[in-house]
């Protein structure tokens, strides 16, 4: 037996006296309500000065919500309507369930400075219940004389109230009155008076706490009074409860009560607070067990609540002893004690120790707030030598243009004048301010986290492409694992080794597999959902959707298949971010914190930096464009090879950078192509199309990296240096470079939101894979223009052999081009180095830049550079036979002939927007194949 859910048969609701972050978070709050038979939460100002104001839990929210100009009374009442919602989701399932009884409500109270002022409470009573937009909301008015028509108002406009801070009878009968009265204005104005709920608060163990030592002291006298004295004491309060309830009953019934209730009106329910008891010489639970009885609610702290739980007596007692609760109440005036004036003197008691903690809290807010505004982003130095005139001058350009208002204002003219273009650019600039909104669902991305570990699982799998994986596939390299986090593989390739590779490395039955695709219909993360809900429905049967979470926009189809599946969770994202725009979003985030990464962290560093880039007002220096616009006019004047160069612990930091760059510049014959993963060379290995952007950490030596970056700029090449304090400045510098590319995109005059040319392979791919279907196999290839010891090499260039083929490919090269490697493989160390060296030589022999990507990942990532850019690329893409090929459930066709698909496709958008190619076949021995065309590589110049 229970007697937290054995209270139940008696009509009593328990609610929670108390609420706070971790408590949502953690599932403690979950527990109570689905364990414990808990239907409600009460808060109040004391309550919310100890979970904010003595806590760090909320350090990260109110630097960020301090870093947007947000004034201390702002930071408040976001934190305390966020917990609020938190907290009122929860509690949903029982509001709207056909069992709810009035239940299932989260109260918020007014500020306590508005105790006696009747229109500030209106105002502030109205305001939080629009903030937290849920019907499952209670607003906490006080029961002072100014509360009263607050109350009457409040009721007549739809707004759930809990009356606090009731201490007499005379005062509970006006309450009572008020919550009446604003029914029937409601009434008389045609509205519905169905779940207008209310509960009056009546403070218990205070009332105690005041007479009990007057009592006492009567007592202690001797006599008569002494002797009565002695009787009444620790009685006050349980008989004033008792007589509250009598007047309950008198005034829900009768001709005027009935005529609401015809009409759905619920009655207004007594709620005793202030049940912890006081008084070590009285039991525990006196002000709980006492007071069992149906209609009624009991809101009670955390201890007194667990104590019930495990000694509670349950039992209908709030009618007991009604005689001797009235003589209590009839004798007290006999020892000169006037109730009435009594409880006025604790109403104004009870408004003063709200005001006292409130006022402690504001002031912790405050210090916080002031220190967090005071935070300047990780500065950039820029050595750009002879460029550095044009770029000041476009700086003064977009300074005189107003450039900045108008880039936050999502002025699209300042990218294009074609009509359709400014529509497309506004339809994606949400990513402006998202960093905003998530500041606000960390809760609910935490909560998930903590569901997820308790569920048992052990890792979890990214599936997705391009901006869905990039943030992910960054935060896992930068990061050390959390505490708490679970080990994360990331899957964004279709090659069947890789999906190998994945499955075999993971405990299918307790893994936590992440299906993201922003659009929904992106092929791959598709065939990896389906392919991995097969291997689980084998071991989970109809249970295998628990381990499959979507994130998506809302509206795609993939919601829809998702839910059908029974996935655990469907994150909807933004459809106003664009992919590689994301990472601020659940597809960075969700990972990050399942990962065990601190989001909330991330996120504050992410608007320091949009405040620094002119987010809340005008700034002094703003980073993103200052860094933009060099990035922009160094390209316009031939430096379009964005070099970047990082230390070991921020390697994968290129991948993200290269599609937020290339796919955004790379368009109408312009852009910024990034070269990411190549090794420094000397000044001599370059051409004079370089500019080399360093991102590393303060304070850790980088001596390889930095003397060479010395020599590059002492040789005139430009330099910019970005340094770090930790990696939790990841999230100021996903923010930076994504300003820096509208910038740069602004000085092309381009779309920097679209991606024309990426649909084109995606076309060729389906043609394709149409034909599988028809086939049973892909199309015949034109002959090779060269085989030799396994290795067939396609091209139209002409030469003798393999050595032939590659000299004649390579001679195309003209200053100013560069290579890309293009590997539909297994990425191993093996083919890395490989590739690595093939870069090296091509970099050293012809000074041309190089890039290297393994496929598909890439087709989301530079291809839109690859065929919209300018036509300087040599593209060389690597092919194998799929020796571990893996069929995919419910398809005629294999990961392998897919992936060979879509490198097919690619290469005929290539070949039809006029691009140098050279397709070369490995065979079954990718490793092997790699090492004979080297070998076969000739002299390049």
């Amino acid at each position: 037996m229970n007697p937290l859910v054995d209270i139940r048969q008696f009509d009593q609701s328990l609610w929670l006296d108390f609420i706070s972050r971790p408590i949502i978070i953690d599932g403690k709050l979950q527990h109570r309500i689905s364990d414990e038979a808990l239907r409600g939460v009460t808060s109040n100002p004391a309550i919310f000065a100890k979970s904010i104001g003595d806590t760090t839990d909320y350090d990260s929210a109110i630097k960020a919500l301090a870093l947007q100009g947000k004034t201390t009374d702002e930071i408040y009442t976001n934190l305390a309507v966020s917990d609020v919602q938190a907290a009122t989701d929860l509690f949903r399932p029982l509001y709207d369930g056909p069992d709810h009884g009035s239940d299932g409500y989260v109260s918020l109270e007014v500020s306590p400075e508005l105790v006696n002022d009747t229109e500030g409470t209106i105002a502030e009573a109205l305001a939080l219940w629009k903030a937290v937009d849920r019907p499952n909301v209670m607003i906490k008015v006080p029961a002072t004389l100014e509360g009263l028509p607050a109350i009457r108002r409040l009721i007549s406009e739809g707004v759930n109230v809990n009356v606090t801070l009731i201490f007499g009878l005379e005062r509970y009968r006006l309450v009572a009155e008020a919550f009446i009265a604003g029914l029937e204005d409601r009434a008389k104005a045609g509205e519905p008076l169905a779940r207008i709920d209310s509960v009056a608060s009546f403070f218990l163990s205070r009332i105690d706490v005041l007479i009990d030592p007057m009592l006492e002291k009567i007592a202690a006298a001797g006599g008569e009074k002494g002797e009565l004295a002695q009787s009444l004491v620790g009685e006050v309060a349980l008989a004033s409860a008792k007589q509250a309830y009598q007047i309950y009953k008198e005034i829900f019934s009768g001709p005027r009560w009935e005529a609401l209730a015809e009409k759905g009106a619920p009655t207004q329910r007594l709620l005793w607070a202030s049940t912890g008891n006081k008084n070590p010489k009285y039991d525990n639970l006196r002000y709980v067990d006492g007071l069992i009885g149906p209609h009624t609610v009991n809101t009670v702290p955390v201890e007194t609540l667990d104590l019930f739980g495990k000694s509670g007596k349950v039992a209908v007692t709030i009618e007991d002893n009604l005689a001797h609760a009235k003589e209590v109440l009839a004798r007290l005036p006999e020892l000169g004690l006037k109730l009435e004036e009594l409880t006025q003197h604790l109403e104004e008691d009870g408004a003063t120790k709200f005001k006292e903690p409130f006022a402690k809290l504001m002031q912790s807010i405050e210090k916080k707030r002031a220190l967090a505004v005071q935070d300047t982003v990780d500065d950039s130095k820029m050595e750009l030598g002879q460029y550095q005139s044009a770029v000041d001058a476009q700086i003064s350009k977009f300074k005189a243009d107003n450039f900045v208002a108008g880039f936050w204002d999502k002025k699209a003219d300042l990218w294009t004048a074609d009509e359709a273009g400014q529509h497309s650019i506004r339809s994606y600039m949400g990513w402006l301010r998202v960093a905003e909104t998530m500041v606000g669902r960390v809760t609910e991305i935490e909560q998930f986290v903590h569901e997820v570990r308790a569920a048992g699982f052990q890792h979890v799998v990214v599936m997705g492409m391009g901006g869905s994986t990039m943030a992910p596939i960054v935060f896992k390299s930068a990061f050390e694992k959390g505490e708490n986090g679970l080990p994360m593989s990331v899957l964004d390739t279709t090659d069947p080794g890789a999906v190998r590779a994945i499955e075999a490395s993971i405990p299918l039955a307790d893994t936590l597999f992440i299906v993201a695709s922003k659009s929904g219909t992106t092929a791959e993360p598709l065939a990896f959902g389906d392919y991995f809900y097969a291997k689980v429905k084998e071991i989970k049967g109809d249970k295998a959707g628990e381990n499959f979470v979507a994130i998506t926009d809302p509206g795609s189809k993939f919601v829809t298949d998702a839910t059908a599946a029974s996935y655990r969770h469907i994150f909807l994202n933004f459809p106003e971010v664009g992919g590689r725009f994301s990472a601020l979003t659940y597809f960075g985030l969700v990972p990050a914190a399942l990962y065990g990464l601190p989001i909330g962290e991330i996120l504050e560093r992410a608007i320091l930096m949009m405040r620094a880039c002119g987010a809340y007002g005008p700034t002094d220096k703003n980073p993103g464009l200052e860094f933009g616009a060099a990035l922009g006019v160094l390209a316009q004047q031939g430096r379009d090879k964005l070099t970047i160069v990082v230390p070991d612990a921020l390697h994968d930091l290129g991948l993200w950078l290269e599609q937020l760059i290339a796919e955004s510049t790379g368009k109408e014959g312009k852009g910024i192509l990034p070269v990411a993963g190549e090794p420094l060379g000397e000044p001599g290995s370059y051409g004079t199309d370089r500019v080399f952007v360093y991102v590393g950490y303060k304070g850790q030596a980088d001596e390889a990296n930095t003397a060479k970056l010395q020599a590059l700029a002492a040789a005139g090449h430009p330099v910019i240096t970005l340094l770090m304090a930790d990696a939790f400045d990841l999230g100021q510098e996903f923010y930076r470079w994504e300003v820096a590319t509208a910038v740069a995109s602004a000085v092309f005059q381009i779309n920097p939101f679209d991606q024309p040319n990426v649909q084109a392979a995606k076309t060729a791919t389906d043609k394709l894979m149409k034909a599988v279907e028809a086939d049973g196999k892909l199309p015949e290839t034109e002959a090779p223009a060269a085989s030799e010891n396994g290795v067939d090499y396609y091209t139209t260039a002409h030469g003798d052999g393999a050595a032939g083929v590659l000299k004649a490919f390579f001679a195309q090269a003209k200053p100013g081009d560069f290579m890309c490697l293009q590997a539909y493989l297994t990425e191993t160390p093996a083919v890395s180095a490989s590739l690595l060296a093939l870069r090296q030589r091509v970099m050293q022999e012809l000074h041309l830049a190089t890039t290297s990507g393994y496929g598909p990942r890439f087709l989301h990532s530079t291809g839109q550079y690859h065929k919209g850019g300018p036509n300087t690329g040599l593209f060389i893409q690597f092919t194998d036979d799929n020796p571990q090929d893996l069929a995919l459930p419910g398809r005629s066709y294999t990961f392998g002939t897919f992936k060979n698909a879509q490198a097919l496709g690619d290469l005929q958008a290539l070949l039809d927007n006029g691009r140098r190619t050279l397709r070369v076949n490995l065979g079954n021995d990718a490793e092997a194949g790699l090492k004979t065309l080297l070998a076969a590589l000739p002299q390049l110049k």
